[in-house]
């Protein structure tokens, strides 16, 4: 038997709509995907703006808004960014500066603060304890940022979901990963080991915490990243 389509069928011409329509449709939905990808890794606007080389923080916003369409060489880049072949790129603007990176000293406070409680240094920083044991292999604070910008962090995450499963939304784990990186990096500036069987609160007063942002000795332990 031949099946033949009848001429008004519309599966004859894609769905029925006009090809501009549809392509417009598309990128549409391209375009509000970001805010999902941002929510989930903690990431800026701005940051995703500068990976894929769209301008700045207000064209990703009108993407996300559907205001505009992402196009050209830069709706490339998105396409690769949200399939996992920027990381290495992403991860260098978020660190990119002197000092200890803004984002890694957020989530060192976070969870200086999530430390005061025991049922948060039995769950959450457990988590961030596996982490950290194994930073400490790393002895300078270039090393570290080459050891962050080596992949997406998955592998980490992956480690202590599987340790301590349902503690904490898919949304919150890189910062998990990144209170660790954090705390290695001031282990490394100031001389200390942490002890996260107890409270950060006296461990790490936040004056040394905020002096590792522009502390020189900070500095002087970075290397330029190997490309």
């Amino acid at each position: 038997m031949i099946t033949v389509p009848l001429p008004e069928d519309n599966g004859l011409h894609g769905d029925g709509r006009p090809k501009v329509r549809r392509f417009r449709s598309h990128l549409l939905d391209l375009g509000r995907r970001p805010r999902e990808f941002r929510r989930e890794h903690g990431l800026t606007q701005m940051e995703i703006a500068r990976v894929v080389g769209a301008g700045s923080d207000v064209t990703v916003c009108q993407w996300e808004t559907g205001t505009h369409v992402p196009n050209g060489h830069p709706r490339e880049r998105l396409v690769e960014l949200l399939e996992g072949r920027f990381w290495h790129a992403l991860r260098e603007v978020i660190i990119e500066g002197e000092g200890i990176p803004g984002r890694w000293c957020d989530a060192a406070r976070w969870y200086r603060r999530a430390s005061r409680e025991r049922a948060s240094r039995e769950t959450v920083g457990s988590m961030v304890a596996v982490i950290l044991d194994n930073l400490r292999q790393v002895d300078s604070s270039g090393v570290l940022r080459e050891r962050y910008c080596e992949d997406d962090g998955s592998g980490a995450r992956e480690l202590v979901v599987r340790l301590v499963p349902n503690v904490l939304r898919q949304s919150d784990l890189w910062r998990v990963e990144d209170a660790a990186f954090g705390l290695r990096w001031v282990e490394l500036a100031h001389g200390i080991q942490l002890d996260l069987n107890r409270s950060l609160a006296r461990q790490l007063p936040l004056e040394l915490l905020e002096r590792a942002i522009n502390d020189p000795t900070t500095k002087s332990l970075e290397a330029p990243l190997q490309r």
